[in-house]
């Protein structure tokens, strides 16, 4: 499974990927996909490649999980799930999913940083929601 990963991360590095989009830098390239976490153009990051891949999405004033499930018709290939506006529950249900990927992929691809970056993200959109909430009752 990993050889088939990083096959298809060098077909895509190479410039076939509709999404990437070179940044300042030469030796850095961002990701335009909607789903991604980081917005950078890496194997980590790729929400195409990954067999397994979950990011943070706000949408009409909710917080959701994006879960990638690889087996669905690419139709339904992402699962979108409400997030409880308390934050000890959010976070109960994002360390539950985040057990039930594929440890391999979790320690290899997924590294400690992304985690921390999608739990920051989390922590953002749901501070903003909250804020906008603010604002009405003003």
């Amino acid at each position: 499974m990993k050889t088939e990963i990083i096959t298809a991360w060098r077909y895509l590095d190479k410039g076939h990927c509709a999404f990437k989009t070179s940044a300042t830098s030469p030796d850095k390239t961002r990701c335009n996909h909607l789903f991604t976490v980081t917005g950078l153009h890496k194997l980590s990051d790729c929400p195409l490649i990954q067999p397994q891949f979950f990011s943070f999405q706000q949408q009409e004033g909710t917080v959701y999980i994006i879960e990638k499930n690889p087996e669905a018709v690419p139709a339904a290939m992402w699962g979108f799930t409400e997030l409880p506006a308390k934050r000890t529950d959010a976070k109960k249900l994002v360390e539950k999913k985040v057990k039930g990927l594929d440890e391999e992929i979790v320690s290899s691809i997924w590294k400690k940083f992304d985690q921390q970056y999608s739990m920051a993200e989390l922590i953002r959109a749901s501070e903003e929601l909250k804020e906008d909430d603010d604002d009405l009752e003003d």
